[in-house]
C-alpha cells in the first residue's frame, strides 16, 4: 500500500531552530569492566553527554558530546584511564545526508506521479496517511481506533487487523522513543503484509488478531523531523519553570516507577512527575487494560539487537522465564535465517541495565500479559538512531519473520 499522492508537506525541517548536531562528536571507551561501569555512572546524569551506548560490563561505552563539551568529555575518560577514541568526527554530517536523501526521493516521487514507499522513513503526516488509505482500501479486515491524543493534540492510532470476532491478538508499538526511525517501517511493513499480501498471509489472521500503534509519541516524533533529529522523550512541558522540555514514555509505566530516584528533568530518562503523566502512555494501558484479547506484547525500538523479556527493575527472573527464553530463541532463529544477523536474548537488566517504569515489565506484571518483549533493532549511521534508509528492507524482512514467530505463540488468556 502506498501513501496518497497528493499528501503536500512541510520541508523536512525549518532552517531555523533545527538542531544541525555540527560539529558533535562520539566518543568509545575501551571494554568496560564492572569497575569502570560504576566509575562512569555519574557522568550519565550530566545532560552536556549522551550515552548512545550505555555502560555496561564486557562492552564499549559510546558517548556523543557537543563541540564545547567534548574536551571535556575526553579529558575525564582519559583521568579514568578509559582509552577514549573518537569513533564519529562529526555527527551533524550524516544527519545531514539524511534529510537530503529523504528531501531527494520525496522530489523524485513527486516528479514522477509516485506515492511515498515504505522502503524510506516517513514523517507522521505520511504515516497517517497511510493508515488512512489501507483502511480505505480493506474496510473487511482493517478498523482504525483512536484511543487518546498527544500533549499537541495529534492522534495515537491504533490499526487493528481482523477477519472475525472472538479472537486473541498480539500487540506491537514503536516509536515510543522519538529518534528510532527504524521502529516504525516494520510495523508499517507487518501492516503491508497482512493486507496486500495476505494471500500468502491468510493463515495469521485466520488465527489471532493484531494491532499496530505505529508511532506512540506522535510529538516528540514529529519534532525530531523538525527540530531535533537525535530528540527521545514527550513534548511536555515539565513543572516548576524548567526549560527542560518532555518526559521518557518508556520510564513512565506503572510499574516500579521511579524507584531509583528521579533525575532531573534535563535528563534523557527523567521518568515524569508521576506514572502515567503523559497522555502517550495512559492511553496505551488504558486500551490494553480494556482489550483482554490481546495475550502478546511487543515493544519496538532501537537499537542494539535485543530480544529483552522483563524484568528491568531487578536481576530476578520473571517466573515463567524458561517460557520467555523459548519464544525468543525461536524468534531469534527465524531473524537470522533471513540475513544471517542475531540478536542477544534476556532479561533488560541482565543485558543492559537496571529500567525502571518500562513497558513490556508493565505489561508482563501488571496487565499480566503472558509474553511481553522488547525488540532492539540494528542501529546504524553515525549516532545508531540514524540508520540510512537501505537498512530498512533487510530489517523488515528479518523482523517480520520474528513477528510470525511471535503470533504463533500467543497464548488464550492472560496470566
Amino acid at each position: 500500500m502506498k501513501v496518497g499522492v497528493c499528501l503536500l508537506l512541510a520541508l523536512l525541517g525549518s532552517a531555523l531552530g533545527y538542531n544541525s548536531y555540527s560539529g558533535y562528536q562520539v566518543l568509545q571507551t575501551r571494554v568496560l569492566t564492572n569497575e569502570d561501569a560504576e566509575l562512569l555512572a555519574p557522568f550519565m546524569n550530566r545532560p552536556e553527554f549522551d550515552f548512545v551506548i550505555t555502560p555496561r560490563v564486557g562492552r564499549a561505552a559510546e558517548i556523543m558530546a557537543s563541540p564545547e563539551n567534548v574536551v571535556i568529555l575526553r579529558n575525564n575518560l582519559k583521568r579514568l584511564n578509559l582509552e577514549p577514541i573518537i569513533i564519529v568526527e562529526d555527527v551533524g554530517i550524516l544527519i545531514e545526508k539524511e534529510r537530503s536523501e529523504i528531501a531527494h526521493k520525496r522530489a523524485l516521487e513527486k516528479k514522477e506521479g509516485r506515492a511515498p514507499a515504505l522502503d524510506r522513513f516517513l514523517s507522521f503526516d505520511e504515516i497517517e496517511a497511510y493508515i488512512d488509505e489501507v483502511a480505505a482500501a480493506f474496510p473487511n479486515i482493517v478498523s482504525v481506533i483512536q484511543i487518546g491524543t498527544s500533549y499537541e493534540g495529534r492522534p495515537l492510532r491504533v490499526v487493528k487487523l481482523s477477519n472475525g470476532p472472538g479472537k486473541n491478538a498480539i500487540w506491537f508499538d514503536a516509536a515510543i522513543h522519538a529518534r528510532e526511525w527504524i521502529a516504525p517501517p516494520t510495523a508499517l511493513f507487518a501492516i503491508n503484509e497482512l493486507t496486500e499480501n495476505l494471500a500468502n498471509n491468510q493463515a495469521l489472521l485466520d488465527a489471532n488478531d493484531w494491532y499496530f500503534l505505529v508511532v506512540a509519541n506522535p510529538d516528540g516524533y514529529s519534532y525530531s523531523w523538525t527540530d531535533d533529529r537525535l530528540w527521545r522523550k514527550t513534548r511536555r512541558p515539565n513543572p516548576g519553570g524548567t526549560p527542560c522540555v518532555g518526559t521518557d514514555p518508556n520510564r513512565n509505566f506503572d510499574q516500579h516507577w521511579g524507584e531509583a530516584g528521579i533525575p532531573s528533568p534535563c535528563d534523557e530518562t527523567f521518568p515524569g512527575g508521576a506514572p502515567f503523566s503523559e497522555s502517550e502512555t495512559k492511553a496505551i494501558s488504558d486500551f490494553i487494560l480494556a482489550t483482554p484479547s490481546i495475550t502478546f506484547y511487543v515493544a519496538i525500538h532501537s537499537y542494539g539487537q535485543y530480544i529483552l523479556y522483563p524484568y528491568g527493575h531487578t536481576g530476578l527472573l520473571p517466573p515463567t522465564v524458561d517460557e520467555l527464553d523459548r519464544v525468543a530463541q525461536e524468534a531469534n532463529n527465524a531473524i537470522t535465517s533471513v540475513n544471517g544477523n542475531s540478536y542477544d536474548i534476556g532479561t533488560t537488566a541482565g543485558l543492559l541495565y537496571l529500567a525502571f517504569g518500562v513497558s513490556n515489565d508493565w505489561a508482563y506484571d501488571q496487565a499480566n500479559i503472558p509474553y511481553a518483549y522488547t525488540i532492539e533493532l540494528p542501529g546504524g549511521g553515525l549516532a545508531g538512531f540514524n540508520p540510512p534508509a537501505s537498512l530498512i528492507a533487510p530489517t523488515n524482512a528479518e523482523c517480520w519473520e520474528a513477528y510470525k514467530v511471535f503470533a504463533a505463540n500467543i497464548p488464550a488468556a492472560r496470566r
